[in-house]
């Protein structure tokens, strides 16, 4: 087979990739850039839920708030501190998981334990944006369909790759210009052009994508879900003081700036475990570091250092943070919606030079019955 037979056997399979998921990468992309605003929106919207006022001299205390937490929530309900405040002005964010597989989270004051309010994990904005974004909301068999989107992504990324080699370096060196003359060359050019310029961002975005929902693969995630049993023991206590805990943590690794607090579940869980970013590493990304404790006694179980593990643990973790984002602040937010956008617009346009390749044929098609009846 020719160089050029393979160029058009992939250009085929491009043009297809690109048709069959388009529609679902949109979704899947224009979610995600939402959520790269979720915490300031959140706070902009929501404010009397997440935003609380600062004492003249503030002493904030998670034993507090896990004790009035407790009391809204009794038995057999299983809390843990899902997000602590990272401003003196924003509040405790309580995970709470009912017996019935209810996912609440409750918002406490830090300060004096004062419940805010609650919401539906799921069933919120956000809540319900990121379910979009990780499943199109279709649970387990949505996850797998989003994982396929990835990986089809990828497939699409290759063989643009290869149908538009003689363009990279054109583009690169903004040597390509854009023919808005009519729909199809402008439509052309914009394609290659954001194709080019977006193709590392969407190798990123779709790898990091696929790896994290790779469980969807495994056969043993839906018997899971099946087999899952109703929670009904009882959450056991924890005879340290979180503050204590939450002390001893940073004293352990410095850089940690913790963000949440996994409490026991059962009976046979020991552990507290507390978890946040290092301020020194931020490509390592959020919940990264965790230091395990002793529920009964305080003593420091485990404080390896993130910083310290494999290579291929490190690359994981700094995949997930360029996949969401999370760090650079608002120059990087910038470039990610830009970056987050473009398979939007590869799709468009990719749709409109499809029409356009195709109409012709149509036409002739409706014109030739015409045609025999005038002879």
């Amino acid at each position: 087979m020719s160089r050029s037979q393979v160029t058009r056997r992939l250009f085929k399979l491009h043009s297809w990739l690109g048709l069959a998921t388009g529609a679902l990468l949109l979704v899947v992309s224009l979610s995600g850039v939402i959520l790269l605003f979720e915490p300031q929106l959140d706070h902009a919207l929501n404010s009397r839920l997440l935003t609380v006022a600062v004492p003249a001299q503030p002493q904030p205390s998670l034993d507090g708030v896990l004790r009035a937490a407790r009391q809204r929530f009794p038995q057999p309900a299983y809390l843990r501190l899902r997000r602590l405040p990272e401003a003196p002005n924003q509040a405790v964010e309580v995970s709470v998981d009912q017996p019935d597989h209810t996912w609440t989270l409750a918002y406490f004051d830090p300060y004096t334990a004062r419940y805010l309010g609650q919401r539906n994990a799921r069933e919120h904005l956000f809540g319900w944006l990121l379910g979009l974004h990780y499943s199109l909301m279709g649970g387990k068999a949505g996850e797998l369909v989003v994982a396929l989107l990835g990986l089809t992504l990828l497939l699409s990324v290759g063989t643009g790759t290869v149908v538009y080699r003689k363009h990279l370096l054109p583009v690169l060196l903004f040597r390509q210009r854009i023919n808005w003359k009519n729909a199809r060359t402008a439509a052309s050019g914009l394609h290659r052009v954001v194709g080019v310029w977006a193709l590392l961002f969407n190798l990123v975005m779709a790898g990091s994508g696929a790896w994290m929902l790779r469980a969807s693969f495994l056969p043993s995630t839906y018997a899971a879900e099946e087999d899952a049993e109703t929670q009904t023991a009882a959450q056991p206590p924890v005879q340290v003081s979180l503050d204590t805990l939450t002390l001893r943590a940073t004293a352990a690794v410095p850089s940690l700036q913790v963000q949440g607090v996994v409490l026991p579940r059962t009976a046979t869980d020991t552990l507290v475990t507390v978890s946040g970013r290092l301020a020194d590493s931020p490509l390592l990304g959020n919940f990264s570091q965790a230091v395990e404790l002793s529920a009964s006694t305080g003593r420091i179980v485990r404080a390896d250092d993130v910083r310290a593990s494999g290579v291929t643990e490190r690359a994981e973790l700094v995949a997930l943070t360029l996949h969401f984002g999370q760090f650079g602040g608002w120059l990087v937010k910038l470039l990610w919606t830009v970056g987050g956008l473009s398979p939007a617009l590869l799709s468009i346009t990719g749709f409109v030079l499809w029409r356009r390749r195709t109409a012709p044929r149509t036409r002739a098609a409706r014109r030739q019955p015409a045609k025999q009846l005038s002879r």
